[in-house]
């Protein structure tokens, strides 16, 4: 290797120590050096936007916690041109936590209230009732359920109080931003987290009526397919204007280098690569990545793997396949599974001589991340594994009508419903409205694991055909288990 060559075995190296962030937990802090800040991201800091949408991974939790955190608030003002963030007050309304917290209730103290026959209604406006008196001088810490037994015999409470505070937050020159994770941690049974979600999305639409008080509220992708959560006046003045959180390629990319530029030993020789590519602009400055180019971050993606999955072109170039193959039905591919199959791949010997890793590398890399993806989705979406055992061996894309009636013979459903017996809210949402084939069917596409094609053929993405062993028409064998 020349002195003026990249030293791709470092950037190697710094892949394969990769470690693809786990689960964010409530009450978890990010700190500035974590956080990547893809252009695509740009809505979801939008404070006027209350609601996002996105699937298991995306980053829900992640930009919750994110937000608590004030020296990263100021670079995300400055980033995403978002000026009210470096003002604002961020409080958790919820965040699915067993912890007492001054702010937010537990998830029993939610389940408990509702259970006791308090009005959904009540339940929030009790809550962002205690958060709004932290704003004004000289109150006084209640419980929650006092809070809401006060609201019956004072309706006019809730209005006065965030009036009140609402003036405060505009004499100062301050939001309060309240934000809302792990909506589904709202209960035990759908029935009920349906009637705290929409009491709660209502709730969101009447702040618009202040200045300076707003809601962040996240929320999974099948609990906002369900049209019931929206049966309320207005509902429209939150449902239009939703930010859905993913990842294009050019924002995966950006988190890869990012990381890359986050290890000491890889820093230089990716910069060096990088110039050698005529593509610095591409390497994210402080984890702001508004200057990506996908043409020139390619270039820097070939340098690292080859252009090919193979020998030349016929088998896909690198930068489009990976993402490809990683995405759902709905095209979105989670950053946890776009580095794990890096980071396989770096762990793959031989590589092909002046590259980090190969094509090789990157297939088994591909593998791992669909186990992985599948296996996450089992721990939210439980009744999505007996629906994929059903279609072992089978192939798609398969008529609408096949499918059904696979199901229904080997009794699907029933293996669904008697899984859920202790935990009601691990059926799909649409479940509440006709445990039918068909209902299951919208909430496998609500999730993105399966899609409906044009012609009306089911499909299931590679990212869980391949290990839930189902076949593709017209392709190869499904890859034997490495373990």
């Amino acid at each position: 290797m020349s002195a003026s060559e990249p030293d791709l075995s470092k950037i190697r190296a710094a892949m394969a120590a990769f470690d693809p962030s786990p689960r964010v937990e409530p009450n978890a802090m990010i700190s500035v050096e974590q956080a990547f800040l893809p252009e695509g991201h740009r809505g979801v800091l939008d404070l006027r936007r209350q609601l996002v949408v996105g699937n298991r991974g995306m980053g829900k939790s992640f930009w919750t916690h994110a937000l608590l955190s004030k020296p990263l608030r100021e670079r995300l003002a400055k980033a995403y041109g978002q000026r009210l963030l470096s003002t604002a007050e961020v409080v958790v309304g919820f965040n699915g936590s067993d912890k007492v917290s001054e702010s937010a209730p537990t998830i029993d103290e939610i389940t408990n209230l509702f259970a006791q026959g308090k009005s959904p209604d009540l339940i929030w406006r009790a809550v962002l009732i205690r958060i709004a008196c932290k704003q004004v001088p000289g109150s006084t810490d209640e419980l929650l359920g006092d809070v809401i037994d006060g609201l019956k015999t004072d309706p006019n409470r809730y209005s006065v109080v965030l009036s009140v505070a609402d003036d405060e937050l505009v004499r100062s020159k301050k939001t309060l931003l309240v934000v809302f994770d792990a909506l589904d941690r709202f209960g035990r049974d759908w029935d009920s987290i349906r009637s705290l979600t929409r009491a709660l999305l209502s709730l969101a639409v009447g702040l618009q009526s202040f200045r300076s008080i707003r809601a962040k509220i996240f929320m999974r992708a099948d609990q906002f397919a369900d049209q019931e959560l929206f049966r309320f006046p207005d509902s429209s003045k939150i449902k239009n204007d939703y930010v859905e959180l993913l990842w294009r390629p050019i924002d995966l990319y950006g988190l890869l280098l990012f990381e890359l530029l986050r290890n000491d030993a890889a820093r230089e020789p990716l910069k060096a690569l990088a110039r050698r590519e005529r593509a610095s602009d591409v390497l994210p400055v402080a984890g702001i990545d508004t200057r990506a180019d996908p043409e020139a971050q390619a270039r820097v993606i070939n340098g690292i793997a080859g252009e090919f999955m193979g020998t030349n072109k016929k088998r896909g170039r690198v930068y489009t396949w990976l993402p490809l193959h990683l995405s759902d039905a709905a095209h979105t591919c989670s950053p946890r599974s776009f580095l794990t199959a890096w980071k396989k791949a770096a762990e793959h010997h031989p590589t092909s001589a002046g590259r980090a890793i190969d094509h090789l590398g990157l297939l088994e890399g591909v593998r791992l991340a669909s186990r992985n993806r599948l296996e996450e989705l089992y721990e939210d979406y439980p009744w999505i594994k007996p629906a994929l055992e059903a279609l072992r061996r089978q192939f798609v894309p398969m008529e609408r009508e096949q499918l059904l009636e696979i199901w229904k013979n080997q009794h699907v459903i029933e293996a669904i419903e008697s899984n859920a017996a202790t935990e009601p809210r691990y059926t799909p949402v649409k479940f509440t409205s006709g445990n039918e084939p068909s209902a299951l069917l919208s909430s496998m596409r609500d999730v993105g694991v399966m899609e409906e094609r044009a012609n009306g053929k089911i499909n299931v993405p590679d990212i869980f055909r391949v290990e839930a062993e189902i076949l593709r028409k017209g392709g190869v064998a499904v890859p034997k288990r490495t373990n």
